[in-house]
């Protein structure tokens, strides 16, 4: 009876160890496992929502996108720096088109031969073609003396308003001392024209 009654208390005692096991392993899993689900959640709140801030930039991307540009009052004396550009070459176009041509056809270029002046040992000569804007031409300087003549010919500097020829340098001895005349002629396949004649003194 003494020998049942023990043999029934081990079995009891090993039942309650394995029960005691099992339940320690289970205990910390379940630790273990509230562990990492805290874990993770901390991590996952402090990751930015990239979907609903991506999502918030194309709504508001869109919004504008659809959204029309504000309309401006349109004020008919505006001019837009193209426009204005536009305007005078039309205009200059214009004032071209109503210079008088010569017999050969070509227009006749108004010619105007500046004062010549000294400066120093050189003395400038230069002139100006008042109503034509052109960007290739011949402009002749022909100066003459007692029955001498010599001519220099200088290019065309083109801008907005008219067309200035390179003017003319001459040095101390390029020319004889005396009194000299000179004039411009000036031709083109557009272009002709000839201006007064101007009188200086070479000392």
């Amino acid at each position: 009876m003494v020998k049942t009654k023990i043999k029934h208390r081990k079995r009891i005692s090993k039942k309650h160890t394995v029960l005691m096991v099992f339940g320690g392993v289970f205990l910390v899993a379940v630790l273990c496992f509230g562990a990492l689900a805290g874990v993770k959640i901390i991590k996952n709140s402090k990751e930015p929502k990239i979907e609903e801030i991506s999502d918030t930039n194309t709504a508001e991307m869109e919004e504008r996108h659809n959204t029309p540009a504000p309309q401006q009052a349109i004020d008919e004396n505006y001019t837009t720096p193209g426009n204005e550009a536009k305007a005078k070459t039309d205009e200059l176009e214009k004032k071209q088109q109503q210079v008088e041509k010569n017999e050969s056809g070509l227009r006749v270029a108004n010619v105007v031969l500046n004062t010549p002046y000294v400066a120093g040992d050189k003395t400038i000569i230069s002139s100006v073609l008042t109503n034509i804007v052109e960007i290739e031409g011949t402009c002749s300087y022909i100066f003459t003396k007692d029955g001498q003549s010599v001519t220099k010919i200088t290019s065309v500097l083109p801008n907005a308003k008219n067309t200035v020829c390179e003017a003319v340098v001459l040095e101390r001895g390029s020319l004889s001392s005396g009194k000299w005349n000179v004039r411009l002629e000036y031709k083109s396949n557009l272009s002709e024209g000839i201006s007064e004649t101007q009188t200086f003194t070479i000392q």
